[in-house]
This record gives structure tokens, C-alpha cells and sequence, in this order.
């Protein structure tokens, strides 16, 4: 178990900057929300950039983007619970990828899962806090064209960490087949040399 624990720690003391930066994001993430609470809260909404980047206070008892939120009320109640335990144990697996896999050759799916752990974290956070998820980032052009939904830092963190992930799975799989092709080439040499 020492020995175990050793590694881990060691793993992670490698890995300290990434760990870090989710944390960072998770501050961000926190912060934001308190005064998007405080302040936009009583007006609900606030122009930024014209049309195209509008806060405007949400509540999201579903999932990323309000996804689930129109559900049965019997569902409802148990939602937030479920949505805890998901979160949770999906942060324990990240954790968990982020301390095996290497970050020099994967570098795009380490910085994707350090984005994806932090936005996880500032949304169990608010869940396990209040309830429920504050959103409040609104993009679009005019008010008919606009993403239908509402959402926030660790959502975008998310979002935006699976990207660099899907990236840097492609990558990775492009890097494996050249490493592995020219040993074929080499076994195949060597089997037609003994024929």
C-alpha cells in the first residue's frame, strides 16, 4: 500500500501543473458564479458584447446546457442525487487517466481531461452547494439566432476539454500506427529472410 501510494503521489507531483490549472478553472468557475449570484441575479440580464455575448441568470437543475431540465417532477427528485454520484466517480476516472497516461506524448488529451476535471468540479461543487447548477452565458447574433443554451465557465471547460481530448485520441492513434508499422516491416523482412 505504501508502495502504492508512493507512486501515486509521485504521478501526481509530475503532473502538478495540470492538477493546477483544473484547479484554476474550478476558482474561476466559483468566483464567477458568486457574482453572477450577487449582482445579475435581481436584474437577470445584462448585455456584454451587443447581441452576441449576453449574461442572463440561469438555473439548471439537469445536466451541461439544461439538457434534462424539462423532466417529470418524480424524476426531478432524484436527478440532482444521481447527477452527484455521476460526477463524482466520473472525476475519480479523469483523476485517474490523468495520473496514467503520459502527458509528453499525449499532451492534447492531458490538457483536455485537466480542462474536464476542472469544470466537473466547479459543478459538483454548485450542486452539492445549492442544488442546483448557475448558468448565465447567452451567444448568438440577434434574439431568434442564439445557442438554445444557457451555460457557464466549467461548462465551456468541459465542452472545450473533450475537444482536446477527441483531438489528442486521433493523434495519439496516428503516432502508434507509425511507431508499430515499421516493426511489422522489419518481422516481415526477417520471416522472408529465413524462407
Amino acid at each position: 500500500r505504501q508502495k502504492i501510494m508512493k507512486k501515486i503521489l509521485s504521478k501526481i507531483n509530475e503532473r502538478k501543473i495540470y492538477f493546477l490549472i483544473s484547479i484554476l478553472i474550478f476558482i474561476a468557475d466559483i468566483v464567477s458564479k458568486y457574482f453572477i449570484d450577487k449582482y445579475l441575479q435581481p436584474i437577470y440580464l445584462k448585455k456584454i458584447i451587443g447581441n452576441f455575448l449576453i449574461f442572463a441568470y440561469t438555473r439548471n437543475y439537469g445536466v451541461a446546457f439544461g439538457f434534462l431540465n424539462n423532466l417529470p417532477e418524480v424524476i426531478k427528485n432524484i436527478m440532482p442525487t444521481l447527477l452527484k454520484i455521476i460526477v463524482f466517480a466520473a472525476m475519480i476516472l479523469i483523476f485517474f487517466i490523468m495520473l496514467y497516461i503520459n502527458p509528453k506524448k499525449q499532451k492534447f488529451s492531458m490538457i483536455g481531461f485537466t480542462m474536464v476535471l476542472g469544470g466537473a468540479i466547479g459543478n459538483l461543487v454548485d450542486r452539492v452547494v445549492r442544488g442546483y447548477v448557475t448558468d448565465f452565458i447567452s451567444m448568438g447574433f440577434n434574439e431568434t439566432i442564439r445557442f438554445p443554451y444557457h451555460y457557464n465557465i466549467a461548462d465551456a471547460s468541459i465542452t472545450i476539454g473533450i475537444v482536446f481530448i477527441a483531438i489528442g485520441v486521433i493523434l495519439f492513434k496516428e503516432d502508434f500506427e507509425s511507431k508499430t508499422k515499421p516493426e511489422e516491416t522489419i518481422e516481415n523482412n526477417e520471416e522472408n529472410k529465413t524462407l
